[in-house]
């Protein structure tokens, strides 16, 4: 028995010997391909999906240029190196700062004495708030902290309380830090008063000059600021307990004064300064201070700077009084029912009830009806709700305004405006004029739903540094154009009222109503103390219209006709809604004001307008399908410098496929793809409202040498269109030396409300303030060869359900107050692009509104660039919709467009729409940065990302070998039955079996 058992296991031994030498090698090789194929199969689809994420992400590139033409260069820096163009960003954002910071009061503890010695209160000091979050948000972490920008100029920054918030105690209370997109409003994170502790309390008469009370608020993308029962903007319980404390510490005599600066991008409810409750003596609005700014606030502080910002919204005692806030949180359309017949993405809407009536257009004209007992206005306390008028800043020193002469060009049809400005004070600083007109609300605007504000904002200008006792004339000029009224319900379209028109110069909104009132006659006097203050008539031009104008600005400044196209939009004029709504109007104050929502139900045909694609072939006549594919040598090159219409673009349009088209349109998540057949390269493109910016998805490969500035409710603050081109250069140059070709940005909504949460990345309350900012910044970007789309077009002015939100809007409040921000770019600053927004007009995505993109944007205003959409998340921002109504090209993370588009390849229809789609991008891309290296020889080499390739290679590597180790692996299986070893050591075993059944 000894000996068969030992027979067997030598058998066995040889047979493994065997087996180990034929079979499993191949036999391993193939199980670690296999699972290297189950992890880098599913890796490799996914990173093919998602190619552009990567790129932007870890870096690298889909095309080569080869051939390239370094003699090329159609753009070039403005600067010897990137560190010259780094310094000049940062001493232009802070003189944003130094000219955008508002100085709301001062009782004269402003400025401070160079060599103040000072305690800096609240955990904010040590936290600012130097940009918002989400797709804008900014690197600051080489910024200046507050006590750094305060030593610079010879502040000393009492060391114990500082690092009671930096390091002690106060640090468990720090605001948590943004960056991504946000999915709630972000909370106050004040320190309570019984955390001080009494070394940290007892160490504040040191430094007493003043008490530095920094109340700071952040917005971000995602999610507007809290209201409600929360009140973000508010003071919360314990910053009400610091000023307390702060207010007996000064009575006290450890401090000599209380200076509050907000550091916030969403106007702060200042009730709190209302009766003056805690005795302070001075507040800053200094917005979000980006990477320089808090600089610039430390040198106003001390007085090397004189503040000359002017408020661009209305700072008030109360938030809610603002109309818009009956209808800022969204509603259920009446019927709907989750998983039935209306996408989710489609079930909210709201109602921009207040029409026109938005910010100081709603406070100023209500406050002078009030005041001539017009429109049923009530007993409306103006001082008891607005603290600061829109307009509103403080100076160091005073300023007359004087000599106000108006010459009408009827040739131009512009109005100039001249007005000296005397600095009667005792130091140097600048003023803004701020010009305001007045058109008449007549018995025709009544009947027909116009509405009129007491006054508008038609111009602007500003002095430079005035020195005591000197005087500079500014010049503005007013296009007449911008005095006209959208009469939607009468002539459905501009119009000219007969009636009595005012001008007026002006240093905020409610003194340019003063103003007026007094040319009127009125005065505090005789309206018995229902005018807040005499105005001076002699800041006032008015003139008279004889007769009611329908036709002169009916069409364009382009030539096109200009008629309703937001009809859609229009409770009151679409069909497909059974309820009305009555606008907020001045004809009736009370009678229309907004106490609730108006319930908007479902219907039939609004059930279909809300569905995912709305494009039906057989509301369309068919069309043959265009050329594709000629392949007649005609590239991109050839294109650069021609006319939009030049009709050579049929040529280079013709070589297109209906793939490359597909791809060109679809797959443009922050990259325009390379197109083979006309030799077109592709773009990088990124965010850029307060700068350029890539840090939603940038990582440290991919981080871009860039200038972050200040908010820009900041930059419109300045009013000064000068440094908004030096903004413009700044922004151009850091996309140039990025190789950015077309910058997503600036921000061009509306603050509609406070609680806005990207208020960060837009301009003001007021559509022209905003228009005329943006006109002379993106102009300056557009110069260095970077194609710019303005976003979010059109009223994204919330977040709260923006992905499918309907907004139910009349067209004269679209066109006067949201869509005139995205129109003086266009038509002043030779803007030619947008970012479309998610909004819904009623049920129509902004996209796929014809009206809207086709009709305004692209015929009216002459607009012939990209029209990008925003990140495409869900399957209502389609492609067949958007390509009809205009937009040319989809910031797309998922494929949602590139899979559905192929489905129409035999529409004549869809796939026209798409080369028209494709004409307006390489238009584009031919006059931008992006052609840089291109020459007439040149030619476009099709490459991917490197680690893509990389999974690619490792994919394939993985599937060959496993491949050949199964082949392998079966003929190491053969080879071993043909062995000695196999036949000797399976033949005893069967041997042994056959023994055992005998």
């Amino acid at each position: 028995m000894d000996e068969i058992k030992a027979q067997k296991k030598a058998l066995k031994k040889a047979y493994k010997k065997a087996k180990r030498k034929t079979v499993l090698g191949w036999k391993i090789l193939t199980i670690l391909c296999a699972i290297l194929m189950v992890i880098f199969i599913p890796l490799c689809t996914i990173l093919n999906t998602f190619d552009n994420t990567v790129a932007a992400f870890v870096g690298g590139t889909f095309w080569k240029l080869e051939n390239e033409d370094p003699n090329a260069q159609y753009f070039t820096t403005d600067f010897s190196s990137p560190e010259e163009m780094v310094d000049y960003g940062l001493t232009v954002a802070q003189q944003v700062e130094a000219e955008g910071a508002a100085l709301l009061m001062n009782n004269g503890a402003l400025p401070l004495a160079k060599d103040a010695k000072v305690s800096t209160f609240s955990s904010s000091s040590v936290n600012l708030v130097y940009g918002g979050t989400g797709s804008g948000n900014i690197d600051a972490s080489t910024a200046d902290t507050l006590r750094t920008a305060l030593e610079k100029v010879g502040v000393t920054v009492n060391p114990t309380l500082w690092d009671f918030y930096a390091t002690g105690a106060g640090k468990d209370y720090t605001r948590a830090n943004g960056g991504t997109v946000s999915t709630a409003s972000a909370t106050t994170a004040e320190v309570p008063w019984d955390v001080y502790t009494d070394d940290v309390k007892s160490s504040v008469a040191q430094y007493g000059d003043a008490a530095i009370v920094t109340l700071s608020r952040v917005g971000g993308e995602g999610a507007d600021l809290s209201y409600g029962e929360v009140n973000y903007l508010a003071l919360d319980d314990n910053e009400k307990s610091m000023l307390e404390n702060l207010d007996s510490m000064k009575k006290n005599g450890e401090i000599k004064s209380i200076i509050v600066l907000i550091n916030s991008a969403n106007a702060l409810q200042v009730d709190f300064l209302k009766n003056n409750d805690y005795d302070v003596d001075a507040a800053l609005w200094i917005g979000d201070v980006g990477i320089s700014g808090i600089n610039a606030v430390a040198q106003i502080l001390v007085g090397d700077v004189n503040p000359s910002g002017s408020l661009v919204d209305t700072y008030c005692y109360d938030n809610y009084s603002a109309p818009a806030m009956w209808n800022f949180t969204p509603s259920v359309y009446d019927g709907y029912v989750e998983g039935g017949d209306v996408p989710a993405k489609g079930s909210t809407y709201m109602i921009y009830q207040e029409g026109i009536y938005v910010g100081y257009k709603y406070y100023e004209t209500r406050y002078e009806d009030y005041v001539m007992g017009a429109g049923n206005a009530g007993d409306y306390a103006y001082g008891d709700i607005v603290a600061y008028p829109f307009g509103y800043g403080l100076s160091y020193t005073d300023f007359k305004f004087s000599d106000m002469t108006v010459n009408y060009n009827d040739a131009l049809d512009v109005y100039t405006v001249a007005v000296k400005v005397t600095n009667t004070g005792a130091v140097a600083g600048k003023r803004t004029v701020q010009l305001y007109v007045q058109s008449p609300y007549t018995d025709y605007d009544k009947q027909n739903g116009v509405e009129k504000a007491a006054v508008a904002l038609v111009g602007f200008g500003k002095t430079g540094e005035l020195a005591p006792g000197t005087s500079e004339i500014v010049t503005m000029n007013v296009n007449k154009r911008d005095i006209a009224s959208y009469d939607t319900y009468g002539a459905g379209t501009y119009i000219l009222d007969a009636g009595d028109y005012y001008f007026t110069a002006a240093n905020d909104a409610h003194e340019a109503v003063n103003n007026i009132l007094a040319a009127k006659g009125y005065t505090v006097a005789s309206t018995n103390g229902k005018m807040t203050a005499d105005g001076d008539a002699d800041l006032t031009y008015a003139w008279t219209e004889d007769k009611l104008d329908t036709t002169t600005y009916s069409v364009s400044e382009n030539g096109t006709a200009i008629t309703n196209q937001l009809s859609c939009a229009d409770p009151n004029l679409y069909d497909g809604e059974d309820n009305t709504v009555t606008w907020l109007s001045r004809s009736d104050w009370n009678g229309t004001l907004p106490t609730e929502t108006v319930k908007l139900a479902l219907t039939e045909q609004l059930k279909k307008d809300l569905q995912d694609i709305r494009y039906d072939p057989a509301d369309y006549e068919a069309v043959n399908l265009p050329a594709m594919g000629k392949n007649n040598g005609v590239t991109l090159y050839d294109m650069i410098g021609l006319d939009y219409d030049d009709p050579k673009w049929d040529d280079l349009l013709d070589n297109l496929t209906f793939d490359e088209m597909n791809t060109l349109i679809g797959d443009a998540f922050h990259w325009t793809m390379p197109v083979k057949s006309i030799e077109a390269p592709g773009t990088r493109d990124e965010n850029g409202p307060q700068g350029l910016t890539a840090s939603l998805l940038g990582s440290g490969a991919t981080q871009l040498t860039a200038t972050a500035f200040t908010s820009e409710d900041v930059m419109a603050a300045t009013f000064n269109t000068d440094l908004m081109t030096a903004v413009g250069t700044i922004i151009g140059n850091n996309c140039l030396s990025a190789n950015i070709a077309c910058l997503y940005g600036p921000g061009n909504n509306i603050h509609r409300t406070p609680y806005g949460g990207r208020n960060f990345e837009y301009y003001s309350e007021d559509g022209f303030l905003s228009g005329m900012m943006s006109a002379y910044e993106v102009a300056a970007i557009q110069e260095k060869g970077v194609h710019v789309v303005m976003k979010h077009f059109a009223l994204n002015d919330c977040e709260q359900d923006r992905i499918g939100l309907g907004v139910w809007i009349n067209e004269q409040a679209a066109r006067e107050v949201y869509l005139k921000a995205f129109q003086a770019p266009i038509e002043v600053g030779n803007g030619n692009g947008v970012m479309i927004a998610y909004t819904r007009w009623g049920a129509v995505w902004s996209g796929g509104n014809a009206g809207l993109v086709n009709g305004i944007l692209r015929g009216e205003w002459g607009c012939d660039g990209m029209v990008i959409t925003d990140n495409v998340l869900n399957v209502y921002v389609n492609g067949p919709d958007g390509v009809l109504a205009g937009v040319s090209i989809y910031d797309a993370m998922m494929p949602y467009v590139t899979d559905k588009l192929p489905e129409y390849k035999n529409d004549g229809v869809i796939v026209s729409a798409m080369r028209e789609a494709c004409h307006h991008n390489l238009y584009a891309i031919a006059n931008s940065c992006g052609m840089n290296g291109v020459g007439a020889n040149t030619t476009i080499k099709l490459t991917r990302p490197t680690v893509i390739t990389m999974v690619i290679i490792i994919t394939c590597a993985a599937a060959f070998f496993c491949l050949l180790g199964i082949v392998l692996w079966i003929f190491g299986v053969r080879k071993l039955r043909k062995s000695e070893e196999y036949k000797a050591y399976k033949g005893f075993l069967k041997d042994q079996k056959a023994a055992k059944k005998a």
